[in-house]
Parts: structure tokens; C-alpha cells; sequence
């Protein structure tokens, strides 16, 4: 019976993998999403690796949609050099060459893959705070329905895991923690602007004495 639940958890994650960034690609091809092209090199280059390491580790059932969103993150990171953003500084370009860094250091501790799972992963999660900034400066330039999908997926695939350990649960867990943080923050800065906004509409609008 558990067998049975995890591979249909298994089946419904994939299925959210992919349409989870139908939202995403569709703002993104009408000018509403602006990806930032260094993230998603990252998380490409990342979760390729993930889903391998996941593999080796015994994940089962539950690796299939990870492995079906490096092909996503693949299509995503094609349309990017087109529609992302370019809000770019100098601090990205170091969270990428840490990325690149951490993806060199797995060939290192191929033989250690809890050590090469924890780099990985760091990097990735680093790899993340150019969109972070950018949608801090631009509260309304990510789309946020895809977060939540992606959420749910994640949520899934630790359901649909046939074995429990540091190599099968820690990315699915931390990167639920970043999306946690990261859609509270943007619902403030979302909040703060619309503030913002209001009290300079009504200076605006305010008559001349």
C-alpha cells in the first residue's frame, strides 16, 4: 500500500512538473516575468546533478521529477537569453562563478556524494539571490503561481521517496525552505510598493495651497 502511494505521488509530481511553469513561460513570453539568466544557468547545471545523485541514492520513483525538470529548467534557460532580465551587477557574476565552482568541486567528491549533494546544493541555493535582488528592486517581475506548484511538487516527491536519506531529502528539503522565504519577502516588498505607490498618488493628487 505505501508502495502504491509513492509511486502515485511520484506520477502526480511529474505531472506538476510539467505544467508548473506554464505560468512562468506564458508571463515570461508576454513581458510580465523576467527570469534572470545567471539563476537559471545555475539551476540547471545543479539539478542535473541532483537527479543524479538522487538516483544513486536510492530515490526510486521519486527521481523521475527531478529528472524531468532539468529537460524543463533546459527550455526555461533557452528562453532566457531572450526574455530575462537585464538587471544584472557585479555580485551576480560572482554568485554564477561560485555556482560554477561548486558544480567543479562535485567532479572532486564524485566518490563522496553526500559531500558533492551538500556542495551542489549550497551553490544552487547561491545561485538564487540573483533573482532574490532583482525581484527585491522589481517586486511584480517573477511570476509567483509557479512557486507555488513547484512547492507542491517538491512536497511530492518526499512523499513519493522510497529511501530516506541525506542524498534523496535535503535538496527537495531546503529549496521548500527558500521558496518559503523567498514568497514572503516578495509579498512585502509587493505590499511596500503598493504603499508607496498609494501615498504618492495622493501627493499627487493633494491641491496647491
Amino acid at each position: 500500500m505505501l508502495h502504491i502511494i509513492k509511486i502515485i505521488a511520484s506520477i502526480i509530481a511529474t505531472g506538476i512538473a510539467l505544467i508548473a511553469y506554464a505560468p512562468y513561460l506564458i508571463d515570461m513570453f508576454k513581458g510580465k516575468n523576467r527570469p534572470h539568466l545567471y539563476t537559471w544557468i545555475s539551476i540547471f547545471l545543479v539539478t542535473a546533478i541532483v537527479a543524479y545523485l538522487q538516483l544513486i541514492g536510492g530515490a526510486g520513483v521519486g527521481a523521475i521529477p527531478t529528472i524531468l525538470g532539468v529537460a524543463v529548467d533546459g527550455v526555461i534557460l533557452f528562453y532566457c537569453f531572450r526574455f530575462g532580465t537585464k538587471d544584472v551587477v557585479f555580485m551576480d557574476k560572482v554568485c554564477l562563478a561560485i555556482t560554477v565552482v561548486g558544480v567543479a568541486a562535485y567532479v572532486l567528491f564524485n566518490d563522496r556524494p553526500v559531500l558533492s549533494l551538500a556542495v551542489v546544493t549550497a551553490a544552487e541555493i547561491i545561485s538564487f539571490v540573483p533573482t532574490f535582488r532583482k525581484t527585491r528592486n522589481d517586486p511584480y517581475s517573477e511570476s509567483l503561481p509557479s512557486y507555488y506548484l513547484l512547492m507542491l511538487k517538491l512536497t511530492l516527491i518526499l512523499v513519493a521517496l522510497q529511501k530516506y536519506n541525506l542524498l534523496t531529502v535535503s535538496y527537495s528539503a531546503l529549496w521548500l525552505l527558500v521558496f518559503v522565504v523567498f514568497l514572503s519577502s516578495v509579498y512585502r516588498w509587493r505590499l511596500t510598493a503598493k504603499r508607496k505607490k498609494h501615498k504618492e498618488s495622493e501627493l499627487e493628487e493633494a491641491p496647491l495651497v
